[in-house]
């Protein structure tokens, strides 16, 4: 049972990694407003338009609620081997988040300013205040969090509602001209020598660490992960509740989580993608909605790993999630290379961001066989585990 336990997590991990590749090129390849907007998405034809709300529906937050959500079970998993071992588990746990913070840290200001590391590393002390909790009050918590994140989001858009539009246009350019406008200082910083990008990288990953983590990141990231461990003690993440249950289970809240994403999209198409009811109202349907679209694909993940016919699938995906640290990082490495050292950077077409996306999967997949015939983890993994235990 353990080792099936731990398969199914990995195989979940696994399609995670890859699937937050669909929504990270596009912060690899555009200015950051084209991640929230597609009118500020350099190929403005119908496939672009097409690949941009396809990304949004069934990409946006979705595999991002997975991975934090996978991040609380696995805060169950390690204290409780250690438990089971006769230590305490939180000295170990919160040195394991001390070096993931320094690897994020290290990341978002060298490599890529988009880096979710830093929230995980930040964000993993409340798994860990609640894991000898109840399952029920674990998960309530975590919706208590989440509703507070879309409350605050709620509130900034009546705020911003209310202003005149002089002082709207101000407030914007001050405070959301990388969320809000392309950006030319950014164009010009990305497709310019490594010390131009360093400067606006830096920049970027400050306004995310600084500016919205505490107001979106905490509550969003912290509530996910209390989820995933209440879902974890729940047995919905073990693989425990019946092949039929995860079947119709999928079956329901993969279309309802996509209606919800959809009616945002709509909204928002109606009103012209303009500023703020894309980025604080109109986005909460998909808030809401990825979360419901998450459970669905882990669900629909747990049904795959009980099919025999899909055996060789699942054990290329569970490679991948064995080294998922690494393979993220990896994908960072790809993607800033292709994008900021060859000139990809504000001039990728709709194609063409697929066809690195593909590459890039046919490349993990790949290299994830071929070093595990080798080694038990990856090698972040294993820097990782080995820096911890100093």
């Amino acid at each position: 049972m353990t080792q099936s336990r731990h398969t199914l997590l990995d195989v979940i991990r696994g399609t995670a990694l890859l699937g937050i590749l669909l929504m990270n090129i596009r912060l690899f390849s555009e200015p950051y407003a084209a991640y929230f907007s597609p009118l500020a998405y350099s190929d403005q034809s119908p496939l672009g338009y097409i690949w941009w709300c396809a990304q949004y529906l069934f990409a946006d937050q979705k595999f991002m609620a997975i991975f934090s959500m996978l991040f609380g079970a696995s805060t169950a998993l390690i204290c409780d081997k250690m438990r089971q071992a006769g230590y305490s588990p939180y000295g170990y746990y919160l040195r394991r988040l001390l070096v993931l913070l320094t690897i994020g840290l290290v990341h978002a200001y060298l490599i890529w300013h988009g880096d979710i590391l830093v929230y995980y590393a930040l964000c993993g002390v409340f798994p860990l205040l609640f894991i000898r909790l109840p399952a029920s009050l674990t998960l309530l918590s975590g919706l208590i969090l989440l509703t507070i994140g879309s409350a605050k989001s709620l509130a900034t858009y009546n705020v911003l509602l209310a202003l005149p539009e002089p002082i709207l246009t101000q407030v914007i350019t001050e405070h959301f001209a990388h969320s809000a406008l392309v950006s030319q200082p950014e164009i010009d910083a990305f497709t310019g020598n490594w010390y131009a990008q360093l400067n606006m990288r830096m920049a970027l990953a400050s306004e995310l660490h600084l500016s919205t983590f505490p107001s979106w990141g905490i509550f969003r990231v912290s509530g996910l992960m209390l989820i995933g461990l209440a879902l974890y003690r729940s047995g919905f993440l073990c693989g425990k509740l019946g092949d039929r249950f995860y079947g119709w289970f999928a079956l329901c809240t993969i279309p309802v989580g996509t209606t919800l994403s959809l009616i945002g999209l709509w909204l928002n198409h109606q009103q012209h993608w303009s500023f703020p009811h894309f980025f604080f109202k109109h986005a909460l349907w998909n808030y809401w909605g990825a979360i419901v679209t998450g459970c669905g694909y882990i669900a629909l993940l747990t049904w795959i790993s009980q099919r025999q016919w899909l055996r060789t699938l699942r054990h290329a995906l569970s490679q991948v999630g064995r080294m998922a640290l690494s393979n993220y990082l990896l994908q960072s490495l790809l993607c800033t290379v292709w994008f900021y050292g060859l000139g990809g950077f504000a001039a990728t077409r709709a194609w063409e961001a697929m066809s690195v996306t593909v590459v890039i999967w046919v490349i993990q997949l790949q290299a994830s066989r071929l070093w595990l015939k080798h080694h038990s983890s990856g090698p972040i993994e294993r820097l990782w585990r080995w820096l911890s235990k100093c």
